[in-house]
């Protein structure tokens, strides 16, 4: 039973929903308006498989663990919570809505018109809309405009940023807060709530990439003008990349998984200079979550639990194998929706595999695109935490739920726009950024 102490009106809490492990944060803002983390739980997930749940009792009884250990150390007990999850094949498309003006002078009620006419969009049963924020007015083919009140124009027309995800997914998670006696609030991304974490200032708004790689997702998030622009994600992460290791070298999860972590890096890729037999290839010896004592050379030897010998290059080959197929498929989404240049040249990594070392230069010869490691941003009662990465996407949604207090919940957020008519994003910034 958890002792319970007087709960603030601006205390929430926040559940990471991965594959791989469960995080949860309960947080509270300040008079001075900044986040003060009170309670923080970090669990092995259970029940969920590429994101999507695939036993319901087994993630019911993990998320209600996690929520719990939250609230011992916050000492209060809480009634709602909002969600970060990779589920639901989540899509970020744009809407363009459109009047006639009979007064050439723009007013409030203008905006009220096309704002209704937004929420008048027909109901697609197979998605829901999770997030709805405005991203531009047009005034007679003039973009970018914030605040059209008091201009003149014959036609105001109105972007707006839907994010939506399966409908079932939404049901199935909102079931399982539901099952443990939480009220859903917020739901959003991972890459997405990563961002908001880990990019600064300037790159949210003059545009980056978040590349989320996780135990079973693999998920991206595209920012611009301090906006998610685009949002898409595959149900490959690191645990493909453990099976793979194990699969190859016959050898168990467990060990495949300490291999992957303490052992494993990715090289560049090979080219006809480097395929030559006098060539060595090195590992860097300052990686993404390690720096080594002494450079170590991709044929060096390891040797497994049984007493077998294998080449570092074995390992990493198996490693830059799976990392290029994620980094491939990515990048056909991003081709196909016309966003490969949208976010300009700055790619963040987060996610559990995106510790790897030699990931950030992998990641930028093949994308051809400047890389990092994404870390959060300082924020009050974490300080004693020496690793906070595990809580990058609930931290970047407690941001995102602190200054959109007054945004829908996802319980109202139901409308789901045909996405036939504005299915090419693509063409529309190459036209208007």
């Amino acid at each position: 039973m958890v002792k319970t102490k007087q709960k603030s009106n601006a205390t929430f809490a926040v559940l990471d929903a991965g594959t791989s492990k469960l995080a949860a944060i309960i947080a509270e803002i300040n008079k001075t308006g900044e986040l003060n983390v009170i309670g923080d739980a970090i669990q092995e997930s259970v029940g969920l498989r590429g994101g999507e749940i695939n036993d319901i009792e087994a993630f019911s009884t993990a998320v209600g663990n996690t929520v719990q250990i939250a609230e011992e150390k916050a000492g209060i007990t809480v009634r709602d919570i909002h969600l970060v999850c990779n589920a639901g094949h989540t899509k970020t498309h744009i809407v363009r809505s459109n009047i006639e003006l009979s007064d050439a002078k723009i007013s409030k009620r203008d905006l009220r018109r096309i704002i209704s006419k937004q929420n008048d969009l027909k109901i697609d049963e197979a998605r829901s809309v999770i997030q709805q924020e405005q991203f531009q007015y047009i005034l007679d083919g003039q973009s970018q405009v914030q605040n059209p009140v008091g201009m003149f124009a014959q036609k105001l027309s109105s972007d707006v940023l839907i994010t939506t995800m399966r409908t079932s997914s939404v049901a199935n998670m909102k079931q399982v807060l539901l099952q443990n006696h939480l009220s859903p609030g917020h739901m959003h991304h991972g890459a997405c709530m990563s961002g908001f974490a880990c990019l600064s200032e300037e790159e949210k708004d003059l545009g980056s990439i978040v590349l989320d790689i996780g135990g079973g997702t693999s998920g991206i998030a595209l920012f611009m003008e301090d906006k998610i622009i685009y949002t898409d994600t595959l149900p490959i992460g690191g645990i493909q990349i453990t099976r793979d290791i194990a699969t190859v070298l016959s050898i168990s999860i467990q060990e495949a998984e300490r291999l992957k972590v303490f052992e494993g890096a990715v090289f560049m890729p090979v080219t006809e200079q480097t395929n030559s037999k006098n060539f060595r290839s090195e590992i860097p010896s300052k990686g993404d979550n390690f720096i080594l004592s002494g450079n170590l050379s991709d044929l060096d030897t390891i040797i497994l639990s049984n007493s077998e010998q294998i080449e570092r290059h074995l390992l990493n080959s198996i490693i830059k194998t799976r990392l290029e197929e994620i980094l491939e498929k990515l990048m056909v989404k991003l081709v196909k929706a016309n966003m490969q240049h949208a976010a300009g040249n700055r790619v963040i990594l987060v996610g559990g595999t995106a510790k790897l070392t030699g990931i950030s230069e992998f990641v930028s010869t093949i994308w051809k695109k400047n890389a990092r490691l994404g870390m959060p941003k300082h924020i009050s009662g974490l300080s004693e935490r020496e690793d906070i990465d595990p809580l990058s996407a609930a931290l970047g949604m407690a941001n995102f739920v602190q200054f959109n207090s007054r945004k829908e919940p996802i319980q109202l957020q139901t409308k789901t726009p045909p996405f036939g008519r504005f299915g090419k994003i693509g063409n529309w910034l190459i036209e208007n950024i």
